[in-house]
């Protein structure tokens, strides 16, 4: 079993194996049109499986921690729930084709602890897990109070393992992460009640969640400064204008 962790080139076959696995599953159970009640149980029985990889792989290179082993598990979490929001099959497969690189590049380089990997990593699962909230809450009308606690919860633990490698404490990680889990949740249920499709709330959340991210991590490192935070305000101003201007506004009824 050692051996199997020893040789680089192992790792390389696995971590393209794991992506094909992910694309082989969806293809099977959405032929001709997608079966849920077997594709979400293959999907999560094949995470299970690269988790327990990626575990003794880390263990094995005595790198282990639980928040960055959390990292690919969110990653393909997001992967798969953007997946469900796509009508085409046209648009699924662009989708699966475009994201397998990713899927490799960050499965090959799991247990990495280069800061702009991370940072990558943290933007793209962020993105998609945005986009999840934003369009489940369209199209299944639950009460919003579950996915406020969902959203927390997923920021939470997102911005947690972003954090994990930043020279402080425990407790400061974990308040700045319930802080922007907080913000984020409020932002959710404030966004809601503008008259836009859920890409657009989604895009103005995701502004907001990169800005806040980005100086909460800037700060803790000691190197956020006046001028990065007007640079950032102003960014965040003309990206959501932007969204605001050429996003068609729908009348509620």
């Amino acid at each position: 079993m050692n051996k199997l962790f020893q040789s680089n080139k192992t790792h390389l076959i696995i971590s393209a194996i794991v992506p094909i696995a992910y694309i082989v599953v969806v293809l099977i159970f959405s032929n001709p049109v997608p079966v849920f009640r077997f594709m979400v149980p293959a999907f999560f029985m094949t995470l299970a499986l690269t988790s327990l990889y990626n575990w003794r792989y880390l263990m094995y290179r005595s790198s282990f921690n639980w928040w960055i082993w959390l990292r690919y598990i969110f990653l393909s979490i997001a992967w798969f729930g953007v997946l469900f929001l796509i009508p085409s099959g046209i648009g699924r497969g662009s989708f699966l084709l475009f994201t397998l690189p990713i899927l490799f590049f960050f499965e090959l380089l799991v247990g990495s602890r280069g800061q702009q990997l991370l940072q990558n990593e943290f933007l793209i699962t962020t993105a998609g897990l945005v986009l999840i909230m934003f369009g489940f809450s369209s199209y299944f009308q639950l009460p919003g109070i579950i996915y406020m606690c969902m959203v927390f919860a997923a920021t939470l633990i997102v911005v947690r393992t972003s954090l994990e490698l930043v020279p402080h404490p425990p407790i400061v990680k974990w308040v700045s992460s319930v802080s922007i889990g907080l913000f984020v949740a409020q932002l959710f249920w404030v966004l809601n009640f503008l008259p836009l499709h859920y890409s657009a709330l989604a895009m103005i959340c995701y502004v907001f969640v990169y800005i806040l991210w980005v100086m909460f991590y800037q700060f803790l490192y000691h190197s956020l400064t006046n001028k990065q935070i007007q640079y950032h305000l102003i960014l965040a101003l003309i990206l959501i204008s932007l969204v605001l201007v050429t996003t068609p506004w729908k009348i509620q009824t």
